[in-house]
This record gives C-alpha cells, sequence and structure tokens, in this order.
C-alpha cells in the first residue's frame, strides 16, 4: 500500500470539497453494486457526473472534442479549392532568410 505523505494529503484536501447528501436506501444500494462493476468508488461516480453537470468535462472529453475540431477544419481546409496552405518550413522562412543574405 503505498503511503500519502503529509504535504499531498494537505493540497488534496485544500484542493477536494466534502458534500453530504441523502438518497434512499435502495438507490444506494444500487449505485453501489454499479461502481463496484465498473471498477469505481461511488464518490467518483457522483463527482464525474457533478463535474460535467457543473459544464467542467473531464480532460479526456475535452481531447476528443478538439481532435474532432481540428478534423473538421483539415477536412475544410482539403474540399476548398485554392487553399492556401499547408507550407513546407523552408518555405515559411525562405523570405527571413533572404533578409540575412
Amino acid at each position: 500500500m503505498k503511503m500519502l505523505d503529509a504535504t499531498q494529503f494537505h493540497k488534496y484536501c485544500a484542493l477536494m470539497k466534502n458534500i453530504t447528501i441523502s438518497v434512499d436506501d435502495s438507490v444506494y444500494r444500487l449505485a453501489r453494486q454499479k461502481a463496484a462493476t465498473e471498477d469505481t468508488s461511488l464518490s467518483r461516480v457522483v463527482q464525474r457526473f457533478l463535474t460535467q453537470w457543473a459544464g467542467q468535462d473531464d480532460r479526456d472529453a475535452l481531447q476528443a472534442r478538439l481532435e474532432k475540431l481540428f478534423a473538421e477544419a483539415d477536412a475544410r481546409d482539403r474540399d476548398k479549392e485554392g487553399s492556401a496552405g499547408p507550407f513546407p518550413r523552408e518555405e515559411l522562412y525562405a523570405e527571413r532568410l533572404d533578409r540575412f543574405h
């Protein structure tokens, strides 16, 4: 078992807030069972839900959204006739290099 040093513990407690919620006993039991089948904790399930609900998606969701936007932009650029770019590095810096020669 890995031990948490006092500095890490203090930072964790300073950044995380505890909340208390009330749910029906049957909902609680079913939720715990489902969390266990997904190899996670009920606390983590609630944390993920609240993060998404509050509009602060996790990194994976943001990364996926960003990759989709880049793919769509690349597809639009390929579809445009007479698209300007991409340029090789040598072409991008040719003008700058000419100034120094």
